[in-house]
């Protein structure tokens, strides 16, 4: 007779079942985040990099020889450096001045001016240059403004080009070195500056000499970042450099992946992908190095001492400064945009008789536009969920589990978000254009495909976020609870989840953001009745349909304004612009 073995009470025996049951259940969670992050992940990189040495079926080098033979593969890759190369020192220098006149000057009001400046992050950078369209297209407001009052037959500025690209990236790009580089300055002892100060140093020269050197890694690594984000960017280029054929490396991409005509498409774009990517995965390598160094920081964990840096004569001049800079960011393209949205026909002559709300009617009318909102929002909410549920799983289990394979798992959720979401998409094709293996599940052209893209490409953002706020909690506070009695699962319930809750919202909606105006991947990645929001803003801008598409643009930069209101008030104003 097989029984429990002799000795053992059936409360020892329940207690037992019941530890291994709790024992194991991290273990499972574990390895089912593995397998999901291989199927999101893991594979669709395989079949990439595989397809990268495909063509005719058979295994060769002869898709890279492609790359530095055509023409235009390689005309993409110069104007790419000459785009990207500029806009990012323009960017850098503005955002750090900005981030220098906000934290370590006099001038009033810091916490307005320090989210007015931070605004332009929240805009999608396609809408952005769609509302600079409006004002320097060929029949925009200022250009037409100029052609009336000046008698010419040609516009003041041309931006569909690469300095109209080099602008917009510029005028949208700083505020990542301004983010970046803000917590820096405003951690400064402003005592050090001050001590340079009294011993005759002028502004300029504190900030030469002392400012710059003990930020300077901060700087840094802003700059990379934007460096990789501007060289990723699909957006920008394809709204301003798709009228004169002007392709940067994403664009390119994203033409060769719709070629059918050519033979091997797909397999060519993948190996211009593996080039992209590669820029992407050193950066991102440079980036984590950099901002784990302290070699040449000294900064205060306490509030700065010392007095600001007085503006005086140059005040009036930095206040209007100021007012520019928020004025070309965010004034003009969305007032821009809201004006042209009010158009019954854009070009024609600004008149009372030309203004129309019919444009937002339409919105609610086309059925296409209805299941665009639909699906953005379905979208970013499931993905902002499931993200934010798995990155509290992921970082507990990597930071207080130390569990085998971290790294690794670390790893293939950075990936994603390291690379171009072009890269991403054309993963995403290559892998599930067939039934997956195995399982058989069909993913093209469905909605799924996209889901399973949003995930594996926002990943980071849920991890990195909650495990940021995690790495600050201190481990006695659950032994403490364990000590008590409590088991691992309830400590982690009682404990963990009361003081991660605001980083769990913030998770959600740091994904719910950029998700609902996502481009890069929903372009490749659409089908009929899975149309998204970016895609619709999209499509409608090459068709023409100007007002429409700015109805369309005023909508989505409502959505995204109001997320980040509601991000700021669930986070207590500890995250959100």
């Amino acid at each position: 007779m097989i029984g429990k073995p002799q000795g053992m009470t059936s409360g020892q025996s329940a207690a037992k079942s019941s530890f291994d049951l709790a024992s194991m259940g991290p273990r499972l969670i574990w390895w089912g985040t593995f397998v999901l992050l291989g199927f999101t992940v893991f594979y669709p990189c395989l079949v990439l990099v595989i397809n990268s040495f495909k063509a005719d079926g058979n295994i060769t080098f002869a898709n890279y020889v492609t790359l530095f033979r055509d023409p235009a593969i390689l005309t993409s890759m110069t104007n790419s450096l000459k785009v990207v190369v500029p806009s990012t020192i323009i960017a850098t220098i503005l955002g750090v001045l900005l981030a220098w006149i906000v934290a370590r000057t006099n001038i009033r009001g810091k916490k307005i001016w320090q989210t007015l400046l931070a605004t332009p992050y929240l805009i999608p950078p396609f809408v952005g240059a769609i509302s600079w369209t409006y004002l320097l297209g060929p029949v925009g407001l200022i250009n037409g403004w100029y052609m009336d009052i000046f008698q010419q037959t040609e516009p003041l500025v041309d931006i569909y080009s690469m300095s109209g690209m080099v602008f917009v990236m510029s005028i949208y790009g700083y505020t990542i070195p301004y983010i970046v580089v803000l917590p820096a300055i405003q951690k400064i002892d402003a005592s050090v500056e001050e001590a340079s100060r009294i011993s005759g140093a002028s502004v300029l020269r504190t900030m030469k000499d002392i400012t710059l050197p003990l930020i300077s890694p901060a700087i840094l690594g802003g700059m990379l970042l934007l460096f990789m984000n501007l060289l990723a960017d699909f957006g920008i280029p394809a709204v301003l450099g798709s009228p004169n054929d002007i392709n940067l490396m994403t664009t390119q991409i994203y033409q060769t992946i719709i070629n059918v005509d050519k033979p091997n498409s797909l397999q060519i774009a993948a190996a211009n992908s593996m080039l992209l990517a590669l820029f992407g995965i050193i950066g991102l390598q440079l980036y984590q190095k950099i901002i784990k160094s302290s070699k040449y920081v000294v900064v205060s964990g306490k509030h700065p001492s010392g007095e600001k840096t007085s503006l005086g004569s140059w005040k009036a001049p930095v206040y209007v400064f100021l007012i520019i800079i928020i004025f070309v960011t965010t004034v003009a393209p969305i007032c821009a945009a809201i004006f042209t949205s009010l158009l019954k026909a854009f070009g024609a002559p600004n008149s009372w008789s030309n203004l129309t709300f019919r444009n937002y009617e339409m919105i609610f009318e086309i059925e296409s536009v209805r299941r665009a909102v639909m699906n953005s929002f379905s979208l970013a909410a499931i993905a902002g969920f499931v993200i934010a549920v798995l990155g509290l799983l992921l970082s507990y289990m990597i930071i207080r589990g130390k569990m085998f394979g971290s790294q690794l798992v670390e790893s293939l959720v950075a990936i994603p978000y390291a690379v171009p979401g072009t890269i991403v998409g054309l993963a995403m094709i290559l892998a599930f254009v067939n039934p997956v293996p195995i399982v058989g599940w069909n993913l093209y052209s469905t909605y799924m495909i996209l889901l399973v893209a949003y995930l594996a490409r926002f990943m980071n953002l849920g991890l990195q976020t909650i495990s940021g706020a995690m790495a600050q909690i201190h481990p006695s506070l659950e032994e403490a609870s364990r000590i008590s009695g409590a088991s691992q699962m309830r400590a982690f319930w009682d404990i963990m989840i009361p003081l991660l809750r605001p980083s769990f919202y913030a998770s959600f909606f740091l994904v719910l953001m950029p998700a609902l105006g996502e481009i890069t991947l929903s372009s490749l990645l659409w089908s009929v009745n899975n149309e998204t929001i970016g895609v619709v803003v999209f499509s409608a801008q090459e068709e023409g349909k100007v007002a429409l598409t700015a109805a369309l643009a005023v909508l989505l930069i409502l959505f995204v304004t109001v997320t980040n209101i509601i991000l700021k008030i669930v986070s207590k104003g500890r995250i959100g612009l």
